[in-house]
């Protein structure tokens, strides 16, 4: 596929590993860099980048974000929302934790005709508090989470 050696498809995870569960997207990368990914795909640690985001939204042909988002759903429930719908749907549905919320990031890089297409994971949390770890919920996630999103990574291409 000659797209696959033009094109780049960011996998971002973002949120705070000192929080519990609301470092679900910095784990995520962390563990898919121990998978064989195609040279197109670049996983980013965010961290709690907030509007940082913009650099590497800028520089994807294709994003995909993960982050701990807040909807009054089950424990480990998994939202897939594509970016521009998550522009539309941005009254508080769906919330970032964050300092800068992920919707406002969007519609920010929506106005500078920067946002590539974008598909967000959000992860409902089980427990945020100072800890490192994963809650027992989220860890047994994970593995669903990352087969979700190298599925989603085939799609594009497909």
């Amino acid at each position: 596929m000659d797209q696959e050696n033009s094109k780049k498809i960011f996998v971002i995870g973002v949120g705070n590993l000192l929080l519990g569960d609301e470092g679900i997207g910095i784990h995520l990368i962390q563990a898919m860099k121990k998978e064989r990914l195609p040279r197109y795909v670049e996983l980013v640690d965010g961290g709690t980048a907030g509007i940082d985001l913009l650099y590497w939204l800028e520089e994807a042909d294709y994003a995909i974000i993960v982050d701990c988002v807040e909807a009054g759903a089950e424990p480990g429930a998994i939202f897939r929302v594509p970016g521009d719908e998550l522009l539309i749907k941005s009254k508080g549905q769906l919330i970032s934790l964050h300092d800068i919320n992920l919707s406002e990031v969007l519609l920010l890089a929506t106005k500078m005709n920067k946002l590539p297409p974008t598909i967000i994971f959000g992860i409902q949390p089980e427990a945020i508090g100072y800890q490192t770890e994963l809650s027992p919920t989220l860890q047994n996630t994970l593995p669903r989470l990352m087969q979700l999103i190298k599925k989603e990574i085939l799609k594009i291409f497909a």
